[in-house]
């Protein structure tokens, strides 16, 4: 048995190396507030380049046996996947499903970042088009 979290916001992204918003009016990259999921076309447009995306959240209460996860699902970019400054996972423009066992570096208080380059002009749709999830499994 199984269930989920869904870590729909409120998240932070700043953008990277000179990347701006699409409605941007000073020249340095402000970290905003957005909800999930979220589309690289309308924050940062057809722009080249990276951006950060920060959530915290606290761990569940009641976690005894079970096994955490976040799941990540069509997630498009290639970048990195930290928590509470942990690096955890590294991703490539083909890792579009991604789960990643947090068990043990879970606290009380967490923050989860994650590093997304992206080049539009590519195959694929920019940034992260589904819910982060926290999935609680049952051992």
């Amino acid at each position: 048995m199984s269930h989920s979290i869904r870590l729909i916001g409120p998240w932070f992204v700043q953008p990277q190396d000179g990347l701006q918003f699409i409605d941007q009016r000073e020249e340095i990259a402000a970290v905003r507030r957005i909800k999930m999921p979220a589309s690289w076309e309308n924050l940062f447009g057809n722009a080249k380049g990276k951006a950060t995306f920060m959530r915290t959240f606290n761990s569940p209460t009641g976690i005894d046996q079970q096994t955490l996860k976040i799941m990540l699902e069509e997630l498009n970019g290639s970048g990195t996947v930290s928590l509470n400054g942990e690096p955890l996972f590294e991703f490539g423009n083909d890792d579009n499903h991604i789960q990643i066992n947090i068990t043990s570096q879970l606290k009380l208080n967490n923050q989860l970042v994650i590093e997304l380059a992206c080049d539009p002009s590519g195959k694929s749709i920019c940034g992260l088009h589904r819910p982060v999830i926290l999935m609680i499994e049952e051992a």
